[in-house]
């Protein structure tokens, strides 16, 4: 793994990784949360155990995403943890059981207020929908994953 971007004013940061199953990229990206101190140690078991219940991939074009999340519980301060990953993994596709996607990019969420999930889901919805956005994202320009990460309100 590989951090690209740190803004703890803007609260995010951006990591480059690479894994074979979906849940070493959640075990790592939770890493860098808690190392960031986004999180509680308990954050990365959490997000699995939560991953298993209720999948949170997108199949959103050429480029598809997920965005894991778990309780408020687990979080110390709201973030988001942008993963850009070097070869896509494959994620269970949210709310359609059984139906599977390879995911090149995460938007790992620690949430602090409940009341705050839908506002920020919906705005990463919106992200997510535009490919030339992503792409910008998965060619790992930290230029542009900046501008992105710094239009989003946490």
């Amino acid at each position: 793994m590989n951090k690209l971007v740190s803004n703890s004013e803007k609260k995010y940061l951006a990591v480059e990784l690479s894994a074979d199953t979906k849940f070493d990229v959640l075990r790592q990206m939770a890493a860098s949360l808690y190392e960031e101190g986004y999180v509680k140690e308990t954050y990365s078991e959490a997000i699995i155990n939560r991953e298993k219940k209720f999948p949170t991939g997108l199949p959103t074009g050429k480029i598809n995403v997920a965005i894991p999340h778990t309780d408020p519980e687990y979080v110390n301060h709201a973030a988001i943890c942008l993963g850009i990953l070097d070869k896509p993994v494959t994620f269970e596709v949210m709310g359609m059981e059984g139906e599977e996607v390879d995911v090149s990019v995460l938007f790992m969420l620690s949430i602090k207020h409940k009341e705050d999930q839908m506002d920020t889901l919906a705005e990463l919805i919106g992200v997510c929908q535009n490919q030339d956005v992503l792409e910008k994202i998965a060619s790992k320009n930290i230029e542009a994953i900046s501008q992105i990460m710094d239009s989003l309100k946490i």
